[in-house]
């Protein structure tokens, strides 16, 4: 009572808090003391000044610093305390008398206690606002899509739009690229890469260019739609919102990374032939449980390549990236890349462990998407299973909204 708990917990967790401090280190647990039991049983909330900054990760006491944490006799009182050790922390002892007998078990035991009640009871109060963290989100996504809609009508970008175009006249910078590449240099297009550039017409201008020159590089995939099957990348459904979303788990890879390209551009451009009016881009969620590296995979050239197609001929197409767990060799591959990738790329990427990604797909789709997401991630992780066997459950959405099979 006369430091309160909630300095590091918050108020509403004093009750759950002085319970869990009473089980792990003795004390009371119920209402503040008032003056006639103060003495017999002091309530666990006052405690040392150092004690609870170091529960707080603010600074260690003295008196801990001084503890041998290899003290074998130590550790086993703190776990399962012997006999004595329990009745000279029941509620009939006082903390001073606690102290003056044993300053450094109880000084751990106090520091202990305070951590788990710490973690504890953090994480519960970060489960229970998941929710309003998530509606947060999609108040935030509303107000965005106002703004957008707001840029897009501005003069500024209208102008902007009328000299990309202006690129595709005969003798212009892009006038003698083919009747191929010039079909996707769109007003609508022009307008995403805008409005991907915060309204930067040179910058728009050179993604622009970067864009064309992709599409006639890749005009055999473009319009065959063929590819090696390199793994399970599809379209597996959409979101709440109605954005399509890509799943795949490297698990399934059978291919390298860049034998896996043509796959990618085929399922972004099926995942685009499948969205709603109003919808223009998509969710990917790539799991990573399973990868095993091949020497050609250690090389970043296959997803530089990648990432710069989507900063230019798939601009604004990319809602946001689910990224499920991170080998040490991903790790290294991430580190490479990433100063490469633009900062509001970087801001859709969402690094999460398989309990996160599971907790995150169920509140972003319907249950019936969610349940296919769900069912393929413990397939995957399912070791009864042959390649051959899973092989048989791949399926993709199409444009219709129908299950069929990926190729």
């Amino acid at each position: 009572q006369d430091l309160p708990i909630d300095r590091f917990v918050g108020a509403q967790r004093q009750k759950s808090a002085m319970a869990l401090l009473s089980k792990i280190a003795g004390g009371c647990a119920r209402a503040p003391c008032d003056g006639r039991r103060r003495a017999a049983s002091p309530s666990p909330l006052s405690l040392p000044q150092e004690v609870l900054r170091h529960a707080s990760g603010r600074a260690a006491p003295r008196e801990l610093e001084k503890v041998d944490s290899s003290d074998e006799s130590l550790n086993e009182s703190l776990i399962s305390p012997s006999p004595s050790a329990a009745s000279s922390l029941s509620t009939s002892t006082s903390l001073t008398a606690l102290k003056s007998s044993s300053p450094k078990k109880a000084v751990a035991r106090w520091s202990l206690a305070l951590r788990v009640a710490r973690v504890v009871l953090l994480a519960r109060r970060a489960k229970q606002n998941s929710a309003v963290k998530l509606n947060d989100q999609r108040k935030e996504t509303s107000r965005t899509s106002v703004r957008v809609t707001r840029t897009l009508t501005d003069p500024a970008i209208s102008a902007g739009v009328r000299q990309m175009m202006a690129l595709l006249e005969p003798g212009q910078p892009l006038g003698h690229v083919s009747d191929f590449a010039k079909e996707y240099g769109t007003e609508a297009f022009c307008k995403r890469l805008l409005r991907k550039n915060d309204g930067n017409v040179k910058k728009s201008s050179e993604k622009f260019k970067q864009a064309l020159a992709w599409r006639q590089a890749h005009k055999e995939v473009l319009i065959s739609r063929k590819f090696a099957l390199g793994g399970d990348e599809r379209v597996i459904g959409s979101d709440l919102q109605r954005r399509p979303v890509i799943y795949f788990c490297m698990k399934n890879q059978m291919l390298s990374g860049a034998q896996c390209l043509d796959q990618k551009v085929v399922t972004m451009l099926q995942a685009i032939d499948s969205m709603p009016g109003g919808v223009e881009d998509m969710v990917h969620i790539w799991d990573l449980h399973g990868q095993q590296f091949r020497l050609s995979d250690l090389n970043p050239a296959p997803l530089v390549r990648m990432i710069q197609s989507q900063e230019a001929y798939f601009a604004a197409r990319l809602h946001e990236t689910i990224i499920i767990g991170m080998p040490r060799m991903a790790t290294a591959l991430k580190d490479a890349v990433w100063p490469l990738v633009p900062e509001k790329t970087k801001a859709k990427i969402r690094f999460m462990s398989e309990e996160e990604a599971q907790l995150h797909i169920e509140t972003q789709c319907d249950e019936e998407v969610a349940g296919r997401i769900l069912a393929a991630m413990q397939q995957n992780r399912d070791n009864r299973l042959s390649l051959e066997q899973r092989k048989k459950s791949w399926m993709r959405v199409d444009e219709f909204g129908q299950l069929v099979p990926m190729v």
